[in-house]
């Protein structure tokens, strides 16, 4: 993405207008047509609603206020979640004209109808998809059997995190950009340790969030038979990486650490473990100045050099409900330009345009901790596919991930070998998922 810099456009505008101009010396051709106003558009209201409250106190400042401005004919309001349940704005018949969400909550688009295919409003608008990072695109024609609800404006994957106390404290090298798997085990393997009576954990995770993003682009069900695919080969080399870390000695996991939960705080907390494999967002939102820390590249599979977990959008949609679509899709357009990403990335928050190297260098201008920070590597060189590209897969993801840590758990402590875990887990979800969709 290419980052305007406002003065130098500004200069040249003006410089435009004033050779068209004549330097505002030369009077107009007596035959020169009259000056064309623009049409003034009718004014309108556009609620917007998300089911999550955490952009209750937010939205106005990091969306709402930018639109008005770039659209003076359109007043925003937004629905605050926290009082206002999406079963209860349905029941009583008020107007979303647009809905926004994270790709995990998107089932709930399709569950109450509000989907709206948007197709025909991209091509007549010349809307350019190739600007926007494609995996987000093939992720949301899948979900929308080959059409497109929403728009990306947004987007969260996994990051690594490490403590540079710890690294500094032992006398390892932080971990570099590029790293793979491998060498990410042996800096945990070589940080792991008791001293002083403390346990320190080389690596830590958000297994949950790892396993939903893996880069083996493995989802928890085949959307097709709506059956679990605990057993198959992708799903098992996906769950066994993830295992695989509880192993390195000294970096197991006990009945009291093995949650996400205790993980995190291993990290975020008590400032025993050295590294963090999580959700960006969610990182960047703890992480303050409790000890000092930076952030790596996520590691890469060594047979996909280059490929990163996958991404984690959030769309913004036009409704089926919506009296003002096009005015709506104008506004979610917007919200995809340079002008708009950098402003979302100077606030922390991952741009969606297929140039987000550019798009990084402003990240983070106005978040204070994020200064010198490697922020750089939060995004992947190429975003793994996508295994959420059906309304199935991501309806399934509430039993799936009550599977997926029992199997989990299971495995790390040691009770059951990896297949036995993996089978029976599926089973139990298979039961589950008959009743999901009967």
């Amino acid at each position: 993405m290419k980052v305007k810099r406002y003065g130098g456009l500004v200069m040249a505008a003006s410089l435009v207008v004033l050779t068209a101009c004549g330097g505002g010396n030369t009077p107009p051709a007596a035959n020169a047509p009259a000056p064309v106003e623009e049409k003034k558009k009718d004014p309108v209201e556009l609620v917007f609603y998300s089911q999550v409250a955490d952009y209750d106190q937010t939205f106005m400042d990091t969306f709402g206020n930018m639109i008005q401005t770039k659209f003076p004919h359109v007043t925003v309001k937004h629905l605050p979640a926290g009082s206002n349940k999406i079963a209860d704005v349905v029941a009583s018949g008020q107007t979303i004209d647009v809905m926004f969400m994270s790709i995990g909550q998107a089932d709930s688009l399709t569950t109450y109808d509000y989907q709206y295919d948007i197709s025909e409003m991209i091509k007549t608008s010349k809307y350019d998809l190739s600007k926007l990072e494609p995996s987000a695109v093939e992720l949301q024609k899948g979900f929308a059997n080959n059409g497109m609800y929403g728009l990306p404006v947004f987007t969260n994957t996994l990051g690594l995190f490490y403590n540079k106390n710890l690294f500094d404290k032992f006398g390892v090298e932080y971990p570099k950009d590029g790293l793979n798997w491998d060498q990410l085990k042996d800096l945990a393997k070589r940080l792991s340790r008791t001293e002083g009576g403390v346990s320190y954990k080389g690596l830590v995770m958000s297994s949950s969030a790892n396993i939903v993003l893996n880069q083996y682009s493995a989802a928890y069900i085949d959307p097709a038979t709506k059956k679990s695919i605990f057993t198959t080969d992708s799903f098992k080399k996906a769950f066994e990486l993830l295992t695989s870390v509880s192993r390195i000695p000294g970096n197991e996991l006990t009945a009291q650490t093995w949650s996400l939960a205790e993980q995190q705080k291993m990290f975020f907390q008590n400032q025993n473990a050295a590294m963090l494999l999580h959700f960006v967002v969610l990182s960047l939102s703890t992480l303050k100045d409790q000890f000092d820390w930076d952030i790596a590249t996520f590691p890469q599979l060594a047979d996909k050099p280059g490929v990163g977990p996958q991404s984690y959008p959030t769309y913004f949609y036009v409704t089926k409900t919506s009296k003002h679509k096009q005015d709506a899709f104008d506004v979610i357009a917007y919200l995809t330009t340079e002008e708009f990403q950098n402003h979302l990335a100077k606030k922390g928050m991952l741009p969606i345009l297929k140039d987000r190297v550019a798009g990084m260098s402003q990240f983070g201008q106005d978040v204070p901790t994020l200064k010198n920070k490697n922020v750089k590597a939060l995004l992947p060189e190429k975003f793994a596919p996508s295994a959420l590209t059906k309304v199935e897969v991501v309806k399934a993801q509430s039993p799936g991930h009550t599977a997926y840590f029992e199997a989990y758990q299971n495995t790390v402590l040691g009770q059951k070998d990896t297949n036995t875990a993996l089978r029976e887990a599926g089973e139990k979800l298979d039961q589950k998922l008959a009743d999901l969709f009967k």
